[in-house]
């Protein structure tokens, strides 16, 4: 692999990071428009809870009023049934809220948690084919190098032996000058 090859693949590694880098980003911007909405949500509930006061306060007024027309007895009865009432339904209410808070952190947790663990495996694959890339590549170099040696010299067999056409000067081989025995046996002559 060559110079621009590695650099190549350098600047493609580049670009899948801030691809990924994007798209993290995005999710996390998602993350924080849901938590938005969760939140406008439990505004709306406590306006319907603030609203539902007020009727039940309009209620327990009209409620007053036919007490003090006569109807008093039967009248506290209802203001004490619509105050219960009003009770239950402001526990619900706090509960619900109360919940949804809780529901939205834990969202938002789960979220960075994502995001973190995703950049991480983005780091550590690409930190590992880049490696792996490099390691192709001192491989190739050396290959390249035999593959070149190998153009300069012959080989071929004399006499059933192996032996390799090379430059002068060399010990020679008796059947033909041009070629020096390669001897296969170690420590015979």
């Amino acid at each position: 692999m060559d110079r621009e090859q590695m650099d190549e693949f350098v600047a493609n590694a580049a670009l899948l990071a801030a691809h990924l880098t994007r798209q993290c980003e995005q999710a996390a911007d998602d993350q924080r428009d849901a938590a938005g909405a969760l939140q406008t949500a439990a505004a709306h509930v406590t306006e319907h809870i603030a609203a539902g006061r007020d009727a039940l306060l309009q209620a327990t007024t009209l409620a007053v009023r036919d007490a003090l027309t006569g109807e008093f007895d039967a009248t506290t009865a209802r203001a004490e049934v619509v105050a219960g009432r009003l009770e239950h339904l402001l526990a619900r209410l706090d509960h619900a809220q109360t919940g949804l808070g809780a529901h939205a952190r834990l969202l938002g947790g789960g979220a960075l948690l994502a995001l973190a663990l995703g950049a991480v495996a983005v780091v550590g694959a690409t930190g590992y084919l880049a490696r792996l890339n490099l390691e192709r590549a001192e491989m190739a170099g050396v290959r390249a190098e035999v593959l070149e040696a190998l153009q300069q010299v012959a080989i071929t067999a004399c006499d059933g032996r192996p032996c390799i056409k090379l430059e002068d000067g060399l010990t020679r081989w008796t059947g033909n000058e041009d070629y020096v025995l390669v001897d296969t046996r170690r420590g015979q002559p």
